[in-house]
């Protein structure tokens, strides 16, 4: 990462809400001394989509990787507008479900540009220089990889499912006043490049659980 030419830094405590996904495949287990339970075959496993993105949800997020060479950068999306809700039934939640990534729509997906400049949250983010959706052909694929994680801990059903587009840049050259300097994504100065922007493809979510019976 090129120095930035105006830098100034801050001690800061952060926090989130909500439940972040997985930045990969597998099952993150809400009580990890729990053993795995029999449950349906995976074909039988039961999917329900997420009807919104909610304030509490992470919809856009970034993650380095490499020693801080290599970031991504994820924003979700919502699989079906209106979707059936899930059975009015209680549950026990099991854990959070994250696939492999699969091929994107190449028509739907697209770079917008490697330029980021804002001014206190005014103008240019980070998130709005791509845009990326999965490729139709491979959405049953991806289901069923959905299902056979959650069939893996005894899960019924998989429900809130949605999907994240990612891309991937190698770096950044340009001036940033942050709290993290290692990260463009400034909420008061950023006038930067990503070198090597490129489009990554798309993971489903979802919470596994097992209902009462």
């Amino acid at each position: 990462m090129a120095p930035p030419r105006l830098a100034l830094v801050f001690l800061v405590a952060l926090a989130g809400c909500g439940a972040a996904p997985r930045w990969h495949a597998g099952v993150l287990p809400e009580d990890p001394d729990d053993p795995p339970r029999a449950g349906r075959p995976a074909e039988e496993v039961e999917v329900y989509f997420k009807p919104a993105l909610g304030v509490f949800d992470e919809t856009r997020a970034e993650r380095r990787f490499m020693c801080g060479s290599t970031t991504l950068l994820r924003t979700a999306f919502l699989l079906e507008d209106a979707p059936p809700p899930a059975p009015d039934r209680g549950w026990e939640v099991l854990g959070l479900v994250t696939t492999e990534e699969f091929p994107r729509d190449e028509e739907a997906s697209e770079l917008k540009g490697d330029e980021v400049t804002n001014v206190f949250g005014i103008g240019r983010s980070v998130h709005d220089t791509y845009e990326v959706r999965l490729d139709p052909a491979f959405r049953e694929a991806a289901l069923e990889r959905l299902r056979w994680w959650a069939a893996r801990v005894g899960a019924d059903a998989v429900v809130d499912v949605y999907a994240t587009g990612e891309v991937e840049h190698h770096m950044w050259h340009g001036t940033v006043i942050s709290f993290d300097l290692q990260s463009p994504h400034s909420p008061i100065y950023s006038g930067v490049r990503l070198l090597d922007l490129r489009l990554r493809d798309v993971r489903l979510h979802g919470t596994a659980v097992r209902y009462e019976r």
